[in-house]
């Protein structure tokens, strides 16, 4: 499927082996925002109804994209359930600077970045520390959302996790 790009810290990752399979939620996602969009265009959050995917509502973050002055940044408008969950604290409402650990900063920043040049979804897979374990693989796709069908204004970020810290399969 050509409709989305792998991360380039995922692809150096993997040092020229196979990605692995997007899971069927990532699939579903792009099926559901290509079918919602205007013809031509990138859909909007007017266009989708959080009801259409319920089953992983905990596990989308809405991320305003804030342009000022030739500079971007990223704040968190919306964090699902299991993502307040999995990280351990509330950041709802923070810029990508003070909600993530800094290690984590400059990957997720370039993963969003990445976006905004390809209009495109990107996907990436990594381990993320997380306070019941040393670590879990995370795994996400930030996909691109336009008010007016062409200026990106927000993205929609669906995550997964192995394991799933929750013990369960992370989609309710």
């Amino acid at each position: 499927m050509s409709d989305f790009c792998y991360s380039d810290y995922y692809l150096k990752e993997l040092s020229g082996r196979e990605p692995m399979a997007l899971h069927p939620r990532f699939v579903d996602m792009m099926r559901y925002l290509k079918s919602v969009a205007p013809m031509g265009q990138l859909p909007g959050r007017q266009h989708i109804d959080p009801l259409d995917f319920r089953r992983v509502i905990s596990l989308i973050n809405l991320v305003d994209v804030e342009r000022s002055e030739g500079e971007v940044r990223f704040r968190y408008r919306l964090v699902g359930g299991a993502q307040t969950r999995n990280a351990g604290r509330e950041t709802t409402g923070l810029l990508l600077e003070n909600a993530l650990l800094p290690e984590l900063l400059p990957r997720v920043r370039d993963n969003m970045c990445k976006v905004l040049a390809t209009r495109q979804p990107v996907f990436d897979s990594f381990p993320m520390p997380h306070p019941d374990r040393q670590f879990i693989i995370a795994q996400r796709m930030y996909y691109p959302l336009a008010a007016d069908g062409q200026t990106i204004n927000m993205l929609l970020m669906l995550h997964g996790y192995d394991p799933d810290p929750a013990g369960g399969s992370g989609e309710s």
